[in-house]
């Protein structure tokens, strides 16, 4: 069951294991590239953003970097700490944006990618099909949607492989054991300070396998490294015991609370909705691939080997499930909580099928990839006459050269593939596919409504108390991605019924009866103009077929109102 061979640990062989890694190399940069125009502005805006950008605007601006706060100025401790300072640490390098909001999430995606690539060639000691792996992953449309969206999902996936990473070298390699067990518990550590409790599941999910599995018994020593375990704990401790200290209260109200007796419920109808959720985000960005698996499985006459792997697959699929099991009880479920197992869901895809490919089988991987390619044809398509009446034609027709060019290509060279050579040419159609679309959808959606209003109050270099924000609190959060670092503001959802602070100055919202009643007061209010956002099919359709879909972007555009007093 266990392969004990020195020759297969994580530093052997590295003249082998170089042609694979140097394209995944090129893989997880094509990944930053490809989404970087779409991450860096908000084409889309996943309302839980807010939390953490806001919370890192705030911590620039205090210096107080244990503590998130909200932009109403309380204590809001649901996630420990790690999410927010990532997204300060971008914008420490490309200012308080939308782009430095978001950036360290295209490297984490990047590195994820990188790190399935390693998790997969460690296991099987074979480059292709770690690239195979690899290539899954950058297909997979719950994976690309954690690497621009600056939420908890993409740190807790990547640092949850690294620990897995370094458990499956403690379990089932030999040799480097204290660099495995490194990996294994910093992973863990720095899992449970990008978002809480799952990590701490995996472990105790490591150790009953562990004791279930006669096998591994034997093994077990190995995961016991004290001056390791110590290190780690001590780092992931100290911010609780900082917490526990300081706010005993809010720890006990919001991260116990988030984690566990907020979320866990045992009802049935919830726990099938759940369980409905996590096989969606599963099975339906990979429902293609897996169907592929199983029909060369069936052709082939055989089922992949459980064994395959050395034990490591049903080590995996036990986790997979394990996590499904635990999201279900969740209150409010969600197909995206299933992520942090989607790499190893394609590390076993890849597996399955470097054992189930053949000439044949190859071969019908490549028809059903130029299937695809026609069927992205179309939407592409269709994208294209919605550019021609919001960017220069001659632009547009560039883009289109681009894709067309790409899609040939891959028409053609795709037929000298072997199937690592053929996902990998499904993530190049994606990639391509998104920074194709990214320009027409920003000419549309973009900017956001924050980024006019916040151009409106930047020019005027106002204190804080002066500058005073009314309406959704996701407005605002997109207001303080794009205001200069010292033109914050206060914020609240509704006016004060009360008269307004005599020093309040300027007055940012995106009600049309409350700009209204402030200009009978005796503000002055003026009216910005961002994309059109909130669209209806029936006018957009309408505009589309009379070619008047620029003048309809700006009637139907979103609204902002400045009132400054007089």
């Amino acid at each position: 069951m266990l392969q004990k061979n020195p020759s297969l640990s994580i530093l052997d062989d590295a003249a082998d294991w170089a042609p694979g890694r140097y394209l995944a190399i090129l893989l997880a940069i094509a990944l930053i590239l490809s989404l970087l125009p779409l991450a860096s502005s908000l084409i889309t805006h996943f309302p839980d953003e807010r939390h953490y950008s806001n919370g890192a605007v705030i911590m620039l601006h205090t210096g107080e970097y244990l503590t998130p706060h909200t932009a109403e100025g309380n204590v809001r401790l649901k996630k420990p700490p790690f999410t927010y300072w990532m997204s300060a640490a971008g914008m420490k390098v490309f200012g308080i944006s939308v782009l430095g909001s978001r950036f360290l999430w295209l490297i984490a995606g990047a590195a994820t990618l990188l790190i399935t690539f390693s998790l997969t060639r460690i296991i099987t000691h074979n480059d292709r099909t770690a690239l195979l792996a690899a290539s899954l992953l950058a297909t997979n449309a719950v994976f690309l949607r954690a690497c621009i969206n600056a939420i908890p999902d993409m740190p807790l996936t990547m640092f949850m492989l690294i620990g897995m990473l370094g458990f499956v070298g403690l379990l089932f390699r030999d040799g480097h054991r204290h660099v495995y067990g490194i990996l294994a518990y910093a992973g863990t550590g720095l899992a449970i300070l990008a978002k809480g409790l799952l990590p701490v599941a995996m472990l105790g999910y490591i150790l009953v396998y562990c004791m279930a599995i006669p096998a591994l018994r034997q093994r077990r020593h190995r995961l016991w490294q004290p001056v390791t375990i110590t290190v780690c704990l001590g780092i992931v401790g100290t911010w609780f015991i900082y917490q526990s200290l300081h706010t005993a209260s809010m720890l006990s109200a919001d991260f116990v609370a988030d984690q566990i007796s907020d979320k866990i419920n045992f009802n049935p109808d919830i726990i099938a909705m759940g369980l409905i959720h996590s096989f969606a985000g599963l099975v339906g960005p990979t429902f293609v691939w897996l169907g592929l698996l199983f029909y060369g499985a069936r052709k082939a006459g055989r089922r992949p080997e459980m064994d395959s792997l050395n034990g490591i697959t049903p080590f995996f699929l036990g986790w997979i499930i394990a996590v499904s099991i635990i999201f279900s009880l969740n209150s409010l479920p969600s197909h995206r909580y299933v992520i942090p197992v989607i790499p190893l869901l394609c590390v076993l895809l890849a597996c399955g099928f470097q054992e189930v490919s053949g000439p044949g089988f190859e071969r019908l991987v490549q028809r059903v990839l130029r299937v695809i390619i026609l069927i992205a044809a179309i939407p592409i398509t269709g994208v294209f006459l919605i550019g021609m009446q919001l960017l220069p034609p001659l632009y547009v027709a560039g883009l289109a050269a681009g894709i067309a060019g790409v899609m040939a290509t891959l028409w053609v060279v795709n037929t000298r593939l072997k199937m690592h050579g053929l996902a990998a040419s499904a993530a190049v159609l994606a990639m391509a596919s998104i920074v194709t679309v990214t320009p027409v959808a920003k000419a549309l959606l973009v900017p956001d409504i924050g980024k006019p209003l916040a151009a409106r109050i930047n020019t005027m270099h106002l204190p804080e108390n002066e500058v005073l924000f009314v309406g959704p609190v996701l407005d605002a959060a997109k207001i303080r991605l794009h205001a200069d670092f010292d033109a914050q503001f206060k914020q609240t959802a509704a006016l004060p019924s009360k008269e307004i602070d005599p020093g309040v100055k300027v007055i940012l919202m995106t009600d049309k009866h409350l700009a209204d009643a402030l200009a009978a007061q005796g503000f002055a209010v003026e009216e910005v103009t961002a994309g059109w956002r909130r669209i209806h099919l029936q006018d957009f359709i309408s505009a589309l077929k009379t070619g008047t879909l620029s003048e309809a972007r700006d009637r139907y555009g979103e609204r902002g109102y400045v009132a400054i007093r007089s």
